[in-house]
């Protein structure tokens, strides 16, 4: 895992919902960007916008801001 992959993984998140902070924390799903196998599950919270996701792949991208 690298940091180069987080920002990519993350930037697919921030394109998908943009960058503005949700009214509710939720949750979802999406074809992972990095490994284009597995599932990158992520939340994204109401409080700061933060995001916090993992591939279901081993040893592809996972974090928490």
């Amino acid at each position: 895992m690298n940091f180069q992959n987080i920002a990519l993984a993350r930037q697919a998140i921030t394109d998908k919902h943009g960058t503005q902070k949700p009214q509710l924390t939720f949750g979802a799903e999406m074809s992972c960007p990095i490994c284009n196998a597995g599932t990158l599950s992520y939340q994204i919270s109401a409080v700061n916008g933060h995001i916090a996701a993992k591939c279901e792949t081993d040893n592809c991208v996972q974090w928490m801001e």
